[in-house]
């Protein structure tokens, strides 16, 4: 769906949210539309491509995106976005917004249980909410500690949620990658991040975990108490963990793999699978998504911010997308990359700001009285696109004097050496904006001291900076919104603690074997309409 498209869709759902109260349809039994016109059919294990193993298989405490592919399958939220991007429900089969924007009260289904029996209930989603994603969720911890007043459970099957001030992207932040609903009953009273839960989750989705062989496989069963009729049709789904990235694609090609998201495939695969028959392609971001490098503000070499925009007008952006990218995607120009039209400023643009100028670069260095010396770049070793994007870092920063040091880390490895040790100098990280600023990108650049996997791990603090940001979160308007951004864009592109490299365009790749695939916004969601073909 084309960015214009999105934004539009969201301001009405943001008007409608915040001037009268809102019940959506609460006929789920109707299922997303297929895109084929093969009747579904039940059985067969789907097997879909990963890198390698979750530092986690509970979704509350992660944004991972691997963890997010398998938890996606095992939990269920309040709602899940149609591939128009409205909030359809999920474990709520309707809700009602208050005229002023502030208060939402969601009905839950009844009879929902978790996969070890035990029932779902209004307590389970108010546990998970205060207990859970407010303390260790790296974009919806803001939400619940910011933006929700209260959290009420009247009876079972009702939750009001009474905000602060309005909350623009609220509906939207309610899905299985923001807000899983966790089982009260296996997490109240023990360490939340210790919990042997998170590597055998019990959730209440489509389908039950069923074995994890550490750096092979994880393999996911039918739910058959599942709360809608006759789903999934899948029998399971295994995750068949591929490090190196060259074989990814091949496994798909030799028909030993059904599904490769665009997060694991290398895209100078991208034009030689399109051309393969037996394949299909969505191509084109869904949800606006970045590569970007996070600056270690307390790094010595780059305290100041002088010394950072050093590095802006050093780094080849185009040359990154090229070769990087396999020329899908566009040059990083704006703090929150293009993805939101609506939000850009020509005052924050990287092209004007920071055309690259390696003598300029030089100057700005010895202004900020930094001595080049060698530099650590951290970045997960099984992406691909960093994996390029280092090398060409490297180069680029040779060119102004310093030496540095690649380091490709296994995953669970590189989140607690930078988000958690901050043992970094520079680190390529990409973010998805899950459909609003306010959502993805404010974590880029707000003050956070929790030291929470995928935050703002550069240290960076600005005051007036947080204000803006939260101001226009709560902005019911898109144009008064549009105006605090730009304000703070202003700002952080000349801080600069974070430096976008390329604005991602997403390819997601099937075998046609599978049929009802691409069936709601997020690849990675919505497997319960997916099936095989016999």
């Amino acid at each position: 769906m084309r960015n214009k498209s999105i934004t539009t869709l969201m301001a009405a759902m943001l008007l409608t949210a915040c001037v009268q109260a809102t019940t959506p349809s609460t006929n789920n039994t109707t299922k997303p539309v297929a895109q084929t016109a093969d009747q579904p059919q039940k059985g067969g294990t789907a097997i879909i491509v990963i890198d390698t193993d979750p530092t986690t298989l509970n979704g509350g405490i992660t944004t991972e995106a691997v963890a997010g592919q398998v938890a996606a399958k095992i939990f269920s939220a309040l709602v899940y976005l149609d591939k128009d991007y409205a909030p359809q429900p999920q474990l709520a089969e309707k809700w009602d917004v208050s005229p002023d924007g502030k208060v939402y009260t969601f009905k839950l289904r009844s009879g929902v249980t978790f996969h070890d029996g035990k029932p779902l209930t209004s307590a389970d989603v108010k546990f998970t909410y205060e207990e859970v994603l407010g303390k260790y969720h790296p974009r919806t911890q803001n939400l619940v500690k910011q933006r929700i007043e209260a959290i009420e459970t009247p009876d079972a099957t009702t939750v009001i949620f009474k905000l602060k001030d309005p909350y623009a992207p609220f509906l939207i932040q309610q899905t299985v990658f923001e807000a899983p609903i966790l089982p009260k009953h296996l997490y109240e009273g023990k360490d939340v991040l210790k919990n042997e839960a998170n590597a055998k989750p019990i959730g209440s989705g489509p389908f039950k975990f069923g074995e994890w062989n550490r750096g092979q496989s994880i393999t996911l069963v039918r739910n058959p108490a599942y709360f809608e009729k006759d789903l999934p049709y899948l029998d399971g789904i295994k995750f068949q963990m591929i490090p190196e990235a060259q074989n990814r694609a091949v496994a798909l090609e030799l028909g030993e793999a059904d599904f490769i998201g665009d997060f694991y495939t290398p895209k100078t695969d991208v034009p030689r699978l399109a051309k393969n028959e037996k394949l299909v392609q969505r191509r084109g971001s869904v949800i606006p998504a970045i590569y970007f490098i996070m600056i270690n503000t307390q790094s010595p070499a780059f305290k100041t911010a002088e010394a950072r925009q050093a590095l802006a007008f050093a780094i080849d952006r185009n040359r990154m997308v090229q070769q990087a990218a396999g020329g899908i995607g566009r040059p990083g120009r704006y703090p929150f990359g293009d993805g939101f039209k609506w939000l850009l400023t020509e005052n924050a643009d990287y092209d004007k700001l920071y055309p690259r100028d390696i003598n300029k670069a030089k100057a700005l260095l010895t202004t900020a009285g930094v001595t080049p010396g060698k530099l650590r770049l951290a970045y997960d070793s099984s992406r691909p696109q960093m994996i390029a994007g280092g090398q060409i870092i490297r180069e680029n920063l040779k060119e102004i004097g310093f030496d540095v040091e690649l380091l490709p880390m296994e995953r669970t490895v590189m989140v607690q050496k930078v988000f958690a040790d901050r043992e970094f100098d520079i680190t390529m990280q990409s973010f998805v904006s899950s459909g609003d600023p306010a959502i993805g990108y404010h974590r880029l650049y707000q003050t956070n001291n929790t030291k929470n996997q995928f935050t703002n791990a550069t240290g960076y603090s600005n005051a007036t900076v947080d204000d803006l940001m939260n101001k226009a979160a709560a902005t019911p308007n898109r144009d008064e919104r549009a105006k605090l951004y730009k304000q703070m864009q202003e700002i952080v592109v000349k801080d600069l603690p974070s430096i976008v490299l390329f604005d991602d365009e997403a390819v997601d790749t099937a075998s046609k074997k599978l049929g009802g695939v691409f069936p709601v916004l997020d690849e990675r969601d919505g497997w319960q309409y997916v099936w095989l073909k016999k």
